[in-house]
């Protein structure tokens, strides 16, 4: 560490990526970044070429190190990695704890939860403009095909934004892939983390890497994780497009109280079905709820079908149509314009 690492291809593509994100949405001297890392290598590139740059450009760099506590031996592993990312220069480096609460979601969603919140009160307590992650191009190709397997829709399939519709996440190696991100740690002599559980079958995720995609890559020749990626470019732009018509129709078609939502079921009906689905979608959000295609289905049955259907008992919503309304109701007070 003592010596500067030549630059090589992996360092100069990485380091590329992160200066260029941050030209692009405006983060500059004096403001600080934080970054989560974990000590793998995508994330420990991230950090390292972050930390890089910082100094070039007035970025104040703040590390975040989430230890879950789900593997014996964890905590000396986020240890090992704070002690890394200080020697390279991080300004700030703080290891949180945290404990996963186990719901039915499963661990991996449990554990993600927990990880945004000590993120976001990380980048809080530092003021942090935005927080970057280290998601690669290879994590995109498997959102996407995870998506494909489950039936989502076009915002699941679309995969993961460089920044975050609500601005608080930065991916800047998102056109990265993973080969690239070890390439940089071998190539700037940092011992990477490698997360036993990348390798186990149990998770769909990894079923993917491991089995899925060489598969695919097999059959129908190199490229495909590249072709996903394009993918979820394309579908991103149609979402956004379909999202901002949605947010003009749902002005018009809803009215947000303190603990219900009243859609005008007449003038919804009027929809195209693609932007009907999203004012559902959206008001559901806004009462608290993570609704899947089954929910938003039969709320459209109130609006479009309506034969005299009993209420409906949805998570975190309760729906019934009364004359030329639907009314979504919930048990829970929320913010209008929250969603």
């Amino acid at each position: 560490m003592a010596t500067r690492p030549r630059l090589t291809p992996a360092i100069a593509d990485v380091r590329r990526a992160i200066r260029e994100a941050w030209e692009t949405f405006g983060y500059k001297a004096g403001d600080t970044v934080a970054v989560a890392c974990s000590g793998g290598a995508d994330s420990l590139a991230l950090a390292a070429a972050a930390i890089f740059e910082g100094k070039r450009s007035g970025v104040k760099i703040a590390v975040c190190i989430v230890n879950h506590n789900l593997q014996t031996g964890s905590r000396k592993v986020a240890d090992k990695t704070a002690k890394l990312v200080t020697e390279l220069g991080a300004g700030v480096v703080t290891v949180i704890d945290v404990y996963v609460s186990r719901t039915k979601r499963g661990m991996e969603a449990d554990a993600r939860s927990a990880r945004y919140v000590s993120l976001d009160g990380f980048a809080k307590t530092n003021k942090a403009k935005v927080t970057m992650l280290g998601h690669t191009l290879d994590d995109q190709a498997e959102t996407v095909l995870l998506g494909l397997a489950r039936g989502s829709g076009t915002k699941s399939l679309a995969g993961m934004s460089v920044l975050s519709e609500d601005k608080k996440y930065l991916r800047p190696l998102l056109n990265i892939r993973r080969t690239t991100t070890e390439s940089f740690c071998n190539d700037s002599g940092l011992t990477f983390w490698k997360d036993p559980q990348n390798q186990d079958l149990k998770f769909s995720r990894v079923r993917v890497r491991k089995i899925v995609l060489p598969t695919l890559e097999k059959e129908l020749g190199p490229g495909v994780v590249e072709a996903l990626g394009r993918t979820a470019d394309i579908l991103q732009e149609d979402a956004k497009f379909l999202d901002k018509k949605a947010d003009q129709v749902f002005s018009k078609v809803a009215k947000v109280m303190a603990t219900q939502i009243v859609l005008d079921a007449e003038a919804l009906a009027r929809q195209p079905v693609a932007l009907a689905n999203r004012v559902v979608l959206k008001a559901l959000m806004l009462l608290g709820a993570e609704p899947n295609r089954a929910a938003i289905t039969s709320v459209m049955a109130l609006v479009t079908n309506w034969h005299g259907q009993k209420p409906l008992t949805l998570p975190a919503a309760r729906v019934s149509r009364q004359g030329k309304q639907v009314i979504l109701k919930s048990s829970k007070t929320f913010k209008p314009g929250a969603c």
